[in-house]
């Protein structure tokens, strides 16, 4: 199972884990595991499309995977959410972006969004209710990737995600 699979798993059985009364730690937690779900699936992805997935290639795949920054990562998510990619990128793309590369781009804005509420806003209290919902998005953004991820428009995304402040104009 990938890492990204693996975050997705963790998210589901943090959010289960205390029955009666969940603790807000396991609930935070499960948050944090939805939104690394979904990063962790466009890193790889990512990584795996710009130098392939041989293990001669697994080095420079991770140093890849590196590079990628959460904030510009958002930033991209967001344009192509609302389909408005910087004007290079979209010079790549299809007239219309396929709905599943949206959804994915909004969940992976909404469960940043998430993350950080769950992460840094101690006066928040976090419901189990809130936190499925969550863990669905991630679910969908999943499901959807999955279904458009080798659409030319995918492997723009995954670009873009990487390197859009280096080619925008």
């Amino acid at each position: 199972m990938s890492l990204a699979a693996d975050l997705l798993e963790q998210a589901e059985h943090l959010c289960r884990r205390e029955a009666r009364r969940p603790r807000q730690a396991s609930l935070r937690r499960a948050i944090s595991a939805a939104y690394y779900s979904v990063f962790h699936l466009l890193v790889a992805s990512g990584a795996q499309h710009l130098v392939g997935q041989k293990s001669a290639t697994s080095e420079l795949r991770r140093s890849l995977a590196r590079a990628y920054q959460h904030t510009a990562m958002r930033d991209v998510a967001r344009q192509f959410a609302a389909d408005d990619p910087s004007p290079k990128v979209r010079l790549a793309l299809s007239a219309t972006l396929p709905p599943d590369l949206r959804v994915v781009a909004q969940a992976f804005v909404d469960l940043q969004e998430a993350r950080h509420a769950a992460d840094y806003d101690v006066g928040i209290r976090v419901r189990r209710t809130e936190v499925r919902e969550i863990i669905d998005t991630a679910t969908e953004a999943h499901e959807a990737w999955n279904r458009v991820k080798k659409h030319r428009d995918a492997r723009v995304f995954l670009v873009a995600l990487l390197a859009q402040k280096h080619i925008q104009g």
